[in-house]
């Protein structure tokens, strides 16, 4: 820590000497250990270490950033001169601003030191445990690794965190496959703090595992229908809550005034059921962020409580830019409150819909409108599972789906990083050949 302790401060010091009226900079240097499994089988184990700099000025409101991975005090000087440099190349912007201090913390997260042996030991046990229990799985990669991290913050508002990190994360990309057949590719993936429990038995990985093996028969859809979908934790956040983060309710889209909420805060923009927040600090999640971009303190915060709107998701930028508050935090810390039912009591209440697994498709429009294909999925009728999906459309807009919520799952992802449910929605336009 000492060592990218100093480098930060020759950082600050010859910024200052070359003229910047503001610097800011993030030191960090990390050590990845980890295993690849690829087509079921042990082929690689490296550990990897890496570097990096990000270097933030201010001259005359002009704002430039470079950022480099070398340590050494030459490229390190060259890297503020470039920042510097940049500063001419764009328009002064008043709007600028960063954290006051004084502030000085520091913060350990997660589990910094690797138990390598329990780390193999853990990965070749969640291999033959699928291969026991899913036989029909092909595990295409998966990467099980531990990174650590160090790193300091500091700028020359007499700011500076320190930050010491790690944690275990698994990586599955797998299809299931007997003779001829095969599914598309899904993906499951855990971050967590320590290896006491089997692998298998975190986030949803076990469930996942059971719906791909299932989806060896898809059959196609036949016509057209407007039905309700639920949408699993990962297509949720694909389909719903990416489009509420990029459309929205964020910098750009307040800032260009393309935002369909830009007038909703305080307002009721989905059933009251629904909310949603940002929780780095929040007991699910294993490394959180303790300090934000421009160097606030962290805080947790909703975006959506009871249905309204209660924030924008704004850095102190585009507060400025648009007259707003900042957002407590700008992590990807996502908290979606659960419901009361079962996933298999939500699919019981449908007579005819689509449970949706994963979705690709494009970026939605700045009204939320959406169009794509749902992938891994299946066909509800009766309130059972009807048998897998081929690829099927489904479309509709995101805004009139946060008011049209029919269920909210009590069963939740919680990967280390988010908390997010299955929820079930009204209305959307679902497409076969």
């Amino acid at each position: 820590m000492d060592r990218i302790t100093s480098i930060a401060k020759t950082i600050l010091t010859e910024a200052k000497k070359l003229g910047a009226d503001y610097v800011q900079c993030t030191v960090s240097e990390s050590e990845k250990k980890e295993f690849n499994v690829d087509g079921g089988q042990f082929s690689l184990m490296r550990t990897l270490f890496d570097r990096n700099v990000i270097i933030t000025v201010l001259k005359e409101q002009h704002k430039g950033t470079v950022q480099i991975n070398r340590f050494e005090e030459d490229a390190v000087k060259a890297a503020v001169a470039d920042a510097i440099a940049a500063c001419d190349s764009g328009k002064p912007d008043p709007a600028w601003e960063f954290a006051e201090g004084p502030a000085d913390e520091s913060f350990e997260e997660g589990i910094p030191e690797c138990d390598t042996d329990r780390l193999f030991m853990r990965t070749k046990e969640l291999l033959e445990i699928i291969r026991e229990r899913h036989p029909k799985i092909l595990m295409e990669q998966m990467i099980t690794e531990h990174d650590a991290a160090k790193t300091v913050f500091m700028s020359t508002n007499d700011v500076c965190y320190r930050t010491r990190s790690g944690c275990y994360s698994f990586g599955l990309m797998y299809s299931a496959h007997e003779g001829e057949k095969s599914t598309s590719f899904y993906g499951s993936d855990v971050t967590v703090k320590t290896l006491d429990r089997p692998v298998i038995e975190c986030a949803l990985i076990e469930r996942e595992l059971a719906a791909v093996e299932q989806q060896l028969d898809p059959m196609p859809l036949e016509g057209k229908f407007i039905g309700p979908a639920i949408l699993a934790p990962m297509a949720l956040a694909e389909i719903v809550i990416g489009t509420i983060l990029e459309n929205f309710v964020s910098d750009m889209s307040l800032i260009d005034g393309v935002s369909i909420w830009k007038d909703q805060l305080g307002k009721e923009v989905a059933d009251p059921a629904f909310s949603l927040s940002f929780r780095p600090l929040g007991e699910d999640v294993v490394v959180g962020s303790h300090y934000t971009g421009e160097g606030y303190p962290a805080e947790n915060f909703d975006l959506i409580r009871d249905g309204r709107l209660t924030s924008f998701f704004l850095s102190q930028y585009g507060a400025n830019k648009t007259g707003g508050t900042r957002a407590g935090n700008q992590s990807g810390n996502i908290i979606v409150a659960p419901g009361r039912e079962t996933l298999e009591q939500m699919i019981s209440g449908i007579d005819r819909g689509i449970l949706v697994m994963r979705f690709s498709g494009g970026q939605p429009a700045p009204s939320g409108e959406f169009s794509g294909v749902a992938k891994n999925s299946f066909l509800i009728e009766n309130g059972k599972i009807a048998g897998a999906l081929s690829e099927t459309m489904i479309s509709g807009s995101v805004s009139e789906m946060l008011t049209q919520i029919r269920g909210i799952s009590s069963d939740v992802l919680k990967d280390g990083n988010v908390s997010i449910p299955y929820i079930a929605f009204d209305g959307l336009t679902i497409s076969g050949k």
